[in-house]
């Protein structure tokens, strides 16, 4: 049993390493995510976990790319896929820049889309391997 509790404690401690706040702060976190994620339910714990913070530039709107989703495509992935949604038929290069916490750009990637009136796709963004996925918090999306 002891055996049990040890081994839940340092599963806890390692869940909260490189974080800034005080172990019980860290531990609280982690079981807290944990529980809100199994809450939720798997698909929707998962969902909120790979979810993008987009910026959509409005040339994008004006082009008539209306973008509805992005999600990373898992922990350490270097890539991004984006739910575009055309209005008008469009052909043209999208771009995706990675964004860190000061809203520098860390990362680029660009891609060529055709897309018919009343269309919709995801977009699959590559970013160079690179590029530190772990310091990217949000994508800027434009058109080129």
């Amino acid at each position: 049993m002891k055996k049990g509790i040890w081994l839940l404690a340092m599963a806890l401690g390692l869940a909260a390493c490189g974080d800034d706040r005080s172990p019980s702060q860290r531990t609280g976190s982690a079981v807290g995510g944990s529980a809100m994620d199994f809450v939720a339910g798997p698909g929707e714990g998962v969902d909120r976990r790979t979810s993008l913070t987009l910026e959509v530039a409005p040339a994008m709107a004006a082009r008539g790319l209306t973008v509805t989703l992005g999600k990373s495509c898992g922990m350490g992935a270097r890539d991004a896929s984006i739910y575009v949604i055309a209005s008008h038929s469009f052909t043209g290069t999208l771009v995706a820049r990675a964004l860190d916490a000061e809203g520098r750009e860390i990362g680029r990637a660009l891609v060529e889309v055709a897309m018919a009136a009343d269309d919709a796709q995801y977009v699959d963004f590559t970013f160079s391997e690179e590029m530190d996925s772990q310091r990217v918090r949000s994508y800027a999306l434009s058109v080129r």
